[in-house]
């Protein structure tokens, strides 16, 4: 598919792959009004969620702006890139119309000016890292949902984008549960088929198969994956442990529990929770049920 990028907010020049702004300084709205700097917003057909995104800037000034946009449209929009909130380096959060800082670097630093550089941004779930001419300059955790990707660009100046270059991966969706027949079967027949539905690459601890700790896999592995569906139908100290990492840095969690479980614990009894009955009819409706989570997760 090719790409294709439209104006959202401010007036841009698009022309043979690259996108400029043409800054149109915006007047003020009463004599004591600060003039904003010039600044457009625009949206690409492409829709991300996980993989790399690679680009050439073209700065004007050291103050100009360039940043990538993700989660474009919804409530909790993602910027990272050059002079994001007065850091050089750093990504930042757009919510209830206002912007918060997310994680921030190079203070002090100017970006050198009318010149080409390189900016690339790589998501893996929760896991993002920002390079500046093939350097890493900021890490941030913050969740990424599918949705059009954007480009914001600030300045006084013609700032530009060009070489726009996107490589997607499948999310990964990641499954905590006990490794025995019964739940095996619930893993096989109904969860990996009903994942890899939504374009998951499903994940389950037992399929690694390197030398090192097994509880850094499982740490990095819910970091970089885009959902956790958990059974937590035993008293399985693994299975909670995960689920309270996957809880503590904000993933998007699934519990699944079989009915004959009478009750849940108290730390998590307040969670939605998906129960089912291990019976053929039991799995089909479990199954509709877990797409509708994925459905709502996927925005």
């Amino acid at each position: 598919m090719s790409q294709s990028w439209v104006s959202i907010s401010g007036s841009v020049e698009i022309q043979d792959g690259q996108i400029t702004l043409v800054p149109v300084p915006l007047p003020p709205t009463t004599p004591s009004t600060t003039v904003v700097m010039p600044l457009a917003l625009v949206r690409s057909n492409i829709e991300f969620e996980q993989g790399t995104i690679e680009l050439e800037v073209w700065l004007p000034d050291f103050e100009s702006k360039v940043q990538i946009g993700l989660n474009s449209g919804t409530a909790s929009e993602l910027f990272g890139g050059l002079n994001a909130l007065g850091a050089p380096y750093g990504f930042a959060a757009f919510k209830n119309n206002q912007w918060e800082p997310v994680v921030g670097t190079g203070h002090g630093c100017r970006l050198q000016a009318d010149h080409w550089h390189k900016l690339k941004l790589h998501a893996q779930g929760s896991n993002l890292d920002l390079y500046f001419n093939d350097v890493k300059v900021v890490s941030a955790s913050y969740q990424v949902t599918r949705a059009p990707l954007s480009l914001l660009l600030q300045s006084n100046g013609r700032v530009s984008v060009r070489n726009v270059r996107v490589r997607t991966q499948e999310p990964i969706c990641f499954v905590v549960m006990q490794f025995t027949e019964e739940y095996n079967a619930l893993f096989s027949e109904v969860i990996r088929p009903t994942c890899e539905e939504f374009g998951y690459t499903v994940v389950r601890a037992d399929e690694f198969y390197n030398s090192g700790l097994i509880i850094d896999d499982i740490t990095r592995s819910i970091r970089e994956c885009a959902v956790v569906i958990a059974d937590i139908t035993p008293n399985n100290p693994n299975v909670y442990y995960e689920v309270g990492f996957a809880h503590g840095i904000g993933k998007p969690t699934i519990l699944l529990s079989d009915r004959k479980r009478e009750k849940l614990p108290f730390d998590i009894s307040g969670f939605r929770t998906l129960f089912y009955d291990n019976t053929i009819g039991g799995k089909t409706a479990v199954e509709a049920r877990l797409r509708k989570h994925l459905e709502a997760i996927g925005g």
